[in-house]
């Protein structure tokens, strides 16, 4: 997702909607041409997105794409503009059937078949309890004052904060047999062992650059 310092990672915004009989759920006459069913779907991966990373951004290469700059998409907030937002809803045509959500955190390190199924379960979960996704950010997210840039949830730093986000918050996953708290549980304990530990534990070649002439 990021093998260069200082230049943009790669990742894989996903863009979903809802449809039934033919007909787009998500299209109707709220923020930036988006239905109620659309907002809380938008709710739901929001309060849920420092867990989905987990799946969606599964290596700690992932994390030094996650930072800000680069247009990353490290603010938990929603807008039809920024970037930098976690989603975006892309305002190309005014066309319904268009209306669609890009969530822009998850990249091509991910498994698409857990990926996909843990946002969809995040996006069911908000339509379900109506979960309000909060006001939209369409201004520069660079430029927020102090008390408003504390009020917004970030992704996480690293895939060892995403998976204890995920040991924490992972109830909507099981909904319906989905996943199983054992696919979880053996998610989270594969990843820290044989990932996130065997990285901690290997010296990195930049110590070298800083540490050899103490």
């Amino acid at each position: 997702p990021k093998p260069l310092f200082q230049d943009n990672g790669s990742g894989m915004h996903v863009h979903f909607s809802l449809w039934k009989n033919e007909k787009p759920l998500f299209a109707g006459n709220r923020y930036a041409g988006l239905s109620e069913m659309g907002l809380h779907a938008i709710g739901g991966i929001l309060k849920h997105a420092r867990a989905l990373c987990a799946m969606c951004n599964p290596t700690t290469n992932s994390y030094k794409r996650l930072v800000p700059g680069y247009e990353a998409p490290v603010n938990l907030v929603y807008s039809s503009r920024n970037r930098s937002a976690a989603i975006r809803i892309p305002m190309y045509s005014e066309n319904p059937l268009t209306k669609r959500v890009e969530f822009r955190c998850p990249d091509s390190s991910c498994n698409p078949y857990l990926a996909f199924t843990a946002i969809t379960m995040a996006a069911i979960d908000g339509i379900k309890n109506k979960i309000d996704p909060g006001d939209p950010i369409d201004k520069n997210l660079y430029e927020l004052s102090v008390d408003d840039d504390n009020a917004i949830g970030v992704a996480p730093g690293s895939l060892e904060e995403a998976l204890d986000a995920l040991e924490q918050d992972h109830d909507f996953l099981l909904e319906g047999n989905v996943f199983t708290a054992d696919v979880v549980h053996y998610w989270i304990k594969y990843k820290r062992e044989n990932e996130v530990d065997a990285i901690r534990i290997r010296p990195h070649p930049y110590e070298f650059c800083m540490y050899f002439d103490i």
